[in-house]
Formats: structure tokens, sequence, C-alpha cells
């Protein structure tokens, strides 16, 4: 019975951030937080998920340590988003130089616009946009303000990628005024939730590579067993996806950011590395898709095709893991927030749940039957095409440009 209630808790929660991201595009970003994202059924459902999760997995009586870490640190991610979503503040600032202020508006999706006060002042001093030279397009631009508090006094300073941080509040760079004499800067306070999110992203990132060099592991099993039969083609497809995140470090890392092509939120040293292993995750699901086809196709064949399969799916979701940890990082440093569920973001996420499923044939036998395995695998590659083309295309939303 719970296993069938994870089950449809589980398909519920997808179904939800698919028709969600679908939505905002339609209604809006602030109508999908206030009737999606926002509400109490939906925290609800996720920690119904979480309960009923560890629940079963002491119920089973699972054993590997990394498979107790991984699924902690799930539970972990979702009480530090909790905490956000109940005692974080975020807002934005108005300033005009000359103007002190210590006044900031938040949305709430229940209460609408709301004036709040910081515990400081803030006086803009200088707004500065930077160009690439001999161009008229963005490099960055800056805001340099004096902070007050009580009898302290200190100038600070903030710019795209680069945060001022005062007491637990963080200020970020967000916009301007056309006249360029005004800023408007991000305002972000969750010294509780941001810590413990972060550490649980910390700890699926462990776990996932724990997973993968576990001796007593699923995945180090079956290359052990299929070892004999994939080893020179394992040798060369993971030296040549090696030589691509190499290849894909230096190219993002080297890209001419003064044709104003790109937005001035890429240039950081998170974009070259969160876009190459997200990056490695897709060529490696694309090959558990090939072997997926090739194992429908190739009768005679299929549980080879889905031994070779299964090798590239761990490493996949490894990097994929990753990949969304390094990303909430740089959304942090960037926007003020690890997630905004923002519709690439949640089709990640729903695209590594997708994948996810496979790997738990103790509780899913079904997927242990080559045929249905190599189906479900190769019409997952789907959420991936969303995942990355979908999403530019179709949607809306902070990653537009991606």
């Amino acid at each position: 019975m719970i296993k069938k209630i994870l089950f449809i808790l589980y398909i519920l929660i997808l179904v939800c951030m698919a028709a969600a991201s679908i939505v905002e595009k339609i209604e809006g970003t602030d109508y999908v937080h206030a009737h999606y994202y926002g509400t109490w059924w939906f925290i609800l459902i996720w920690a119904l998920l979480a309960a009923l999760g560890i629940f079963y997995i002491i119920q089973r009586k699972v054993k590997p340590v990394s498979t107790w870490a991984l699924h902690l640190s799930f539970v972990i991610i979702l009480i530090g988003a909790f905490i956000t979503h109940i005692n974080g503040k975020q807002g934005m600032m108005h300033l005009r130089i000359g103007e002190p202020s210590d006044i900031y508006f938040t949305n709430d999706p229940t209460e609408g616009i709301q004036q709040r006060k910081l515990p400081f002042t803030l006086s803009l001093q200088k707004f500065d946009i930077h160009l690439y030279e001999g161009t008229n397009y963005i490099k960055d631009y800056s805001s340099q303000f004096l902070v007050t508090d009580g009898y302290e006094m200190e100038e600070a300073k903030v710019s795209l990628n680069k945060i001022y941080t005062h007491g637990f509040y963080r200020l970020y760079q967000a916009s301007y005024d056309e006249d360029e004499m005004g800023s408007v800067l991000a305002i972000n306070s969750d010294p509780i939730g941001i810590p413990i999110t972060y550490c649980g992203y910390f700890l699926l990132f462990i776990s996932l590579i724990w997973i993968l060099i576990d001796k007593k592991g699923g995945y180090r099993k079956l290359l052990k067993r299929s070892w004999q039969q994939f080893r020179n083609l394992l040798i060369v497809v993971f030296s040549l996806v090696g030589i691509g995140f190499i290849y894909l470090i230096y190219h993002f890392s080297h890209i001419d950011f003064s044709d104003g092509e790109h937005a001035p939120i890429l240039n950081s040293p998170y974009f070259c590395v969160h876009v190459s292993v997200i990056m490695m995750s897709y060529v490696l699901l694309m090959l558990t898709c090939i072997s997926g086809i090739m194992g429908i196709c190739w009768r005679s064949r299929r549980e080879r095709m889905q031994d070779l399969s299964r090798l590239f799916l761990y490493p996949a979701l490894t990097t994929m893991g990753l990949g969304i940890f390094i990303g909430a990082i740089w959304a942090n440093v960037s926007w003020g927030t690890y997630w905004s569920w923002d519709s690439k973001e949640t089709w990640a996420l729903i695209t590594f749940m997708i994948y996810a499923v496979v790997v738990h044939t103790q509780s899913l036998p079904v997927f242990r039957k080559p045929l249905i395995y190599h189906i479900y695998i190769s019409l997952a590659f789907l959420s991936i095409a969303m995942t990355y083309f979908g999403v530019n295309f179709f949607l809306t939303g902070m990653h537009s440009y991606a």
C-alpha cells in the first residue's frame, strides 16, 4: 500500500510541475507561484513523498549506507526549502543617488506587494555601467552605496555576480533606472534555509558518487559483471566524454561576451562548469536512449543492451545532480535564490526524477524486464528534449537565453 501511495504521489508531483511550467507561459510567474508552487497542497505532496519514502526504506530494511545518504539528502533539501518558504525574506529595493532609504518591497502570493523595512539604511552614491572596450555592449553594471547601521557606517558595492552581505541580508544588483541615476537591488535574507539546503545538495552529490564506487552497490556489481563484455567500448566512450568535458570547459570559458550576443549575467565562472556538466549528463542519457532503441530492435541482445544502458545511466544521474547543485549555487549568487521554480530548473528536476525511477529495480521489478526498460528509457529522452529545446522555444523564464 505504501509503495502504491508513493508511486501516485511521485506521478502527481511530476504532473503538477509540468503543468505549472505550461500555465506559467499563459498566466505568468506570479500566478503559478500563487496557485501551484506556493500552495499548501503542493508543499504537502512533497512532505508526504519524503516522509513515506523514508518510512518505506526503513520498512524494506535497506542496508547500503550510500542509498540512505542519497535519500536523506532529498529530505534535507526539502526541509531547507520549507524553512526558506516560511522564514526567508525576498524583495526589491529602489535607490536614487543621494536619497537614503531603508524600504524594500516584497511580492507575496497571498498578501500581494508589501512594504518592508531593513534594519539599516542604504544611500546610493554612484551607479556605473561598464561596457566592453570599443563597443556599446554591457559588460557589467554596479552600485556603490553607503550602509548606515546605527552608529556604524560602511561603504559597499554590488555588481552582477558579486553580492554584498550585511548581517543576515544579502544584496544583489538587479536592474537600474534608464537615466542611470538610480539602481534596483534584490534583497534576500535566509540565514537558516540556505545552509540547510546547501548541506542537502552537498550530501546529494557525495552520495551519487558514493553509489558509483560503493562495492556493495548495484553499479559496481553491474560494472564487474559487464566489464569483460563492454570494456573496450566503455574505455572509448568515457574517454571521449572526458575529452568533451574538457573541451566544453575551455570553449565556454573563452566565449567572447563583447559581441553582445550573451546576457552579462552569463559572464561567471559558474557558467562554464554548470553548462559543461549538464551537457555531459545529456550525452550519457543520449547513450542510454540509443542503447534502449537498439534493445527494442535487437531482440537477441536486449539484456546486453540493458546492462550497457545502465552503465551510462548511473554516471548520467551523478553528473546531472552535480549540474543542478552548481546551478543552484550560481542562481543564489546571481539572483538571490537557489531555486525559483524557473521553467528550466523545473524541467531539469522533472528529468532527474523520470530517470531516477528505473534505478529502483528492487521496488519496481518491472524494470528488470529488458523490453519494458528499453521502452521507458527511450521515451524518457523526450524529457531531455523538453528541457533543452522545449523550454527555450515554448516556455518562459530566466533561462530563456540558455
